[in-house]
């Protein structure tokens, strides 16, 4: 049978093309940088026809929602294309990350050779600007031997030039533009100093900016890689074999084809999407959707791939290709959110966009300005070239990605992992913070909480009965009985409803579910314990509640924070949480699917934080402004999260908090220099008294200040420490 086509598609399949326009997730090939993703999304919003898009540089995806009838999908690789960039078939992630790993080690390659050629430059110029006895004829060889060791670290930092002149056509500016500017204006004016005999150049200016800005290239490509990574996570959460019905060994996946029937095993995972023709059994699908209880399905019912067969075998018939079950589409839609987002704007991003506009402004002021004070053409050519290169905040180059190092460091020291630190923004002031509930707000596991006997047995051997009928079997009921009163007996039966088992002297043993009564606190569930059909006492289950949630919960509400629960469990248990907690009924939305989650993060108060630990809290986790997973997460969370907790409860979310502000607080900071560093070195360039000595001073002092304010993130208490108040609530 026919395969959903996705040839053309990174993760969904393409909607029909209904009165609402199609949507498309787009492979991108060749975007680098976040400012020209933000370009590029500009460009396509210009289309005719195109009602909506994103573009995401990590993933290089763009989602594009158009009209059909006023645009085609051709126009829209024509626009990519035009920008400089080439749309292509559905990347294989594996491939993306193979990619991305070999950019790293070219960078690598790149940052040594221009780490080693920029010493030599800026060892040159600094026997220059120092050494006062050095005879003219040998300080203008110095000077060029500065230019020529210059010309090595060029050809390592080319793709910086590349990104520079493709930012302007797409008119959305970066550092990549400013830095651009800054090197070609030192390599000109250097130029003419030399052809008038002198020694005054800026060669060893242009090296530093190449090799910040390639410092930060490469700490931004791991961090892309990182993103891949955790897609490719996705993808390879659920076994990729199936039993066919027919017997024999089990297949690939792959190989199976649009109504095959394949078996699955009691206690085996769902490998397909598939109709249910033979069997009745329950499934565990906390996998998926995070509901703890057990579904019960029969025949015609769809099963996907990633729940678990609890109790008889199934024979299913393949309704869906291996390449678009639901899991697929899961690590498909992880995608899909980051590119709808498209790329945030940070305040350095603003604050370059401002001098980026500014520069060529005032390259002319400061020409014009020579001209009228005579200083030749010559002079005023100078003048303005000297402008471009003090313009440039090389500070800004570096100060962001080492800021994200120590701020890994930092995280690190606090049982953190900060995987993606430009989303820090939004955990330093949350607007809404979304918590999953089973296995984040609670452990996940149930513990036996309570006993009540209506017999003459005593509790102890109440249990002791139990733990006769749920021995052998793999169930968290069954586990939660056994790990509270030790495997007891040669095992029980589990049935539909229920476990059954005889005691030592033969006579009928059963734990059956039952529903709580009105004063029942009980979050998780109540169990009958019955001897030959009567009952003689109940065990009441819990899902325990993280002890770190509600202080976390009161200290979020002091702040001004939003709270919402998000959790495909039923309302009533989801309510019993909530009120432990702290949540009012109002904030708890019960019963949802993964991407009825993500649904509801794209309509909350932002920015959003979303704290998760399970395969299906991923889309709501990449549709927030920053995701957070707790210690007990799935592995797949764990890679996908902005942040991941390692070590601790929620209770690490304030540390992170803290160190989300103090991140925040080093931008400003670093922003503030760079505005206040221009503010000097702009009025001297433009009115002629900026010697190259003095520009090159203050640009590195510049540059030592933004790196040693950025170096200070994190440098506060080590893990466990008590968090101080006014840490919490500073917001310098």
């Amino acid at each position: 049978m026919e395969r959903s086509s996705k040839a053309d598609c990174w993760g969904p399949a393409r909607d029909a093309e209904t009165g609402k326009g199609s949507r498309q997730l787009l492979a991108v090939d060749g975007l680098f940088c976040g400012g020209c993703a933000r370009g590029l999304e500009h460009r396509l919003r210009k289309l005719e026809g195109v009602l909506d898009a994103g573009v995401h540089y990590l993933t290089a995806s763009a989602f594009v929602h158009w009209n059909p009838r006023l645009c085609s999908l051709r126009e829209i690789e024509a626009c990519i294309a035009s920008a400089g960039y080439r749309m292509v078939e559905r990347f294989h992630l594996p491939v993306v990350l193979a990619r991305l790993s070999a950019a790293t080690e070219v960078l690598t390659y790149r940052l040594a050779i221009g780490v080693f050629f920029a010493m030599w430059s800026m060892g040159a110029a600094f026997v220059l600007y120092f050494g006062s006895g050095v005879p003219p004829s040998a300080a203008w060889w110095l000077a060029l031997a500065s230019g020529a060791c210059l010309v090595p670290v060029i050809v390592a930092g080319r793709a910086i030039l590349t990104m520079g002149w493709r930012s302007l056509g797409l008119r959305s500016y970066t550092i990549d533009t400013l830095i651009s500017g800054g090197v070609l204006g030192a390599i000109l004016i250097s130029g003419l100093q030399l052809m008038r005999g002198s020694s005054s150049v800026y060669f060893d200016a242009a090296a530093m900016l190449i090799v910040l800005r390639l410092t930060g290239q490469w700490i931004e490509t791991r961090v892309r890689a990182g993103s891949i990574a955790a897609l490719i996570e996705l993808e390879a959460a659920a076994p990729e074999t199936a039993w066919p019905a027919s017997g024999g060994p089990a297949v690939s996946i792959s190989e199976l084809g649009l109504g095959d029937r394949v078996r699955v095993p009691a206690g085996a995972q769902v490998t397909i999407d598939g109709r249910i023709v033979a069997g009745r059994s329950r499934l565990n699908t906390a996998y998926l959707t995070g509901e703890s209880a057990p579904l019960r399905v029969g025949e015609g019912d769809l099963v996907e791939a990633g729940c678990l067969n609890l109790d008889r075998q199934l024979v299913l018939e393949v309704a869906r290709p291996f390449d678009d079950r639901l899991i697929d589409r899961m690590g498909g839609r992880v995608a899909l959110e980051l590119a709808a987002k498209g790329e945030q704007t940070s305040i350095d991003d603003s604050v370059l966009a401002v001098l980026a506009r500014a520069t060529p402004l005032l390259a002319a002021l400061a020409l014009g300005l020579g001209l009228l004070q005579g200083v030749g053409i010559e002079g005023a050519l100078a003048r303005a070239l000297t402008t471009l290169i003090v313009i440039c905040p090389c500070a800004l180059a570096i100060a962001r990605p080492l800021a994200s190092l120590a701020v890994v460091g930092a995280g690190r020291k606090c049982g953190l992992r900060i995987a993606n630190p430009s989303s820090l923004d939004a955990l330093a002031r949350p607007g809404t913070v979304v918590f999953d509930k089973t296995g984040t707000l609670t452990s996940g596991t149930l513990q036996v909480t309570r006993i009540v006997s209506l017999s003459h047995l005593s509790t102890r051997e109440l249990l002791s009965l139990a733990a006769r009928a749920e021995t052998g079997i793999d169930h968290p009921i069954a586990r939660a009985i056994v790990a509270a009163a030790g495997a007891n007996g040669p095992g029980g039966l589990r049935l539909a409803r229920k476990a059954i088992g005889t005691d030592l002297d033969g006579k009928s043993v059963e734990v059956a579910g039952i529903a709580p009564d009105g004063d029942c606190q009980t979050r998780a569930a109540t169990l009958e314990v019955r001897l030959e059909g009567v009952a003689v006492g109940q065990i009441y289950l819990d899902d325990q509640v993280d002890p770190g949630v509600a202080p976390l919960i009161g200290h979020l509400r002091r702040h001004g924070a939003r709270l919402q629960m998000a959790t495909g469990d039923a309302l009533p248990s989801a309510l019993n949480v909530g009120r432990a907690v702290g949540l009012e009924p109002e904030e708890i939305a019960a019963s949802l699917s993964p991407l009825e989650k993500a649904d509801l993060v794209r309509a909350l108060a932002r920015p959003v934080v979303f704290v998760g630990d399970g395969v299906n809290d991923a889309p709501a986790m990449a549709a927030s402004d920053c995701s957070i997973s707790v210690q007990r997460a799935h592995a797949a969370a764990t890679a996908s999260a902005s942040v991941a907790i390692l070590e601790g409860g929620l209770e690490r979310v304030r540390e992170a908090m803290v160190i989300a502000r103090q991140y925040r607080s080093t931008g400003r900071r670093n922003a503030a220099l760079a505005l206040g560093y221009n503010a000097i070195v702009i009025p001297l360039a433009v009115m002629g008294t900026m010697s190259p000595l003095l520009a090159a001073l203050t640009m590195t002092a510049s540059s030592l200040l933004a790196i040693a304010n950025s170096l200070r993130v994190g440098k506060a208490r080590p893990l466990g420490a008590p968090i101080r108040h006014e840490h919490l609530t500073s917001d310098a």
